[in-house]
């Protein structure tokens, strides 16, 4: 069973973090992330910009503030987790996720990062981006994320101007 977490566009800032998203310590699962692809949009007019940097990061703290992820929402302005096939259960109601938290999602590793442009008359905008995840190599296996731990996307600390939002495909598993 896979399940997919959209998290809609944001505008870039120095040191924002983006999104985290969560398993608590109780959870009965733990879940693998397969794919984290930042989305630049072209709705948005911006020139004259520079890149910016994302890193993947996993957390050690739970994120506060911000906005809570919702299940199988409609919102294109709400993070929202759903099922990857309409005829599969969602189970999982114990995973949390904030939109841009104000606190906690306290980041630990570095996992990977990639640079994106955000200028929209520039067709590097419109490339496919770089899977912040796996790297597009289907042989490395998945982001393993225990409970008690999460992962966040944070932009680096140079400002720019632009929307990114991200499409995350995970999967859950037995403890």
């Amino acid at each position: 069973m896979f399940y997919r977490v959209f998290v809609p566009k944001q505008a870039v800032g120095a040191s924002l973090i983006y999104f985290d998203l969560w398993v608590p310590t109780t959870a009965t699962h733990r879940i693998e992330l397969y794919s984290c692809l930042p989305v630049v949009s072209g709705a948005v007019a911006v020139t004259g910009v520079v890149g910016v940097d994302l890193h993947l990061t996993r957390t050690s703290a739970i994120g506060t503030g911000g906005t809570a992820m919702v299940a199988g929402g409609s919102s294109q302005t709400a993070m929202a987790i759903g099922r990857h096939n309409n005829d599969q259960a969602n189970s999982l109601n114990s995973i949390t996720g904030r939109l841009t938290p104000t606190g906690g999602a306290t980041g630990s590793d570095i996992l990977s990062w990639s640079s994106v442009f955000t200028e929209e008359t520039n067709s590097a905008t419109y490339n496919a981006p770089i899977d912040l995840a796996r790297n597009y190599f289907s042989d490395i296996p998945p982001i393993l994320i225990n409970p008690g731990s999460g992962i966040s996307v944070v932009q680096g600390a140079v400002a720019s101007a632009g929307n990114i939002g991200f499409n995350l495909i995970i999967k859950p598993i037995p403890r």
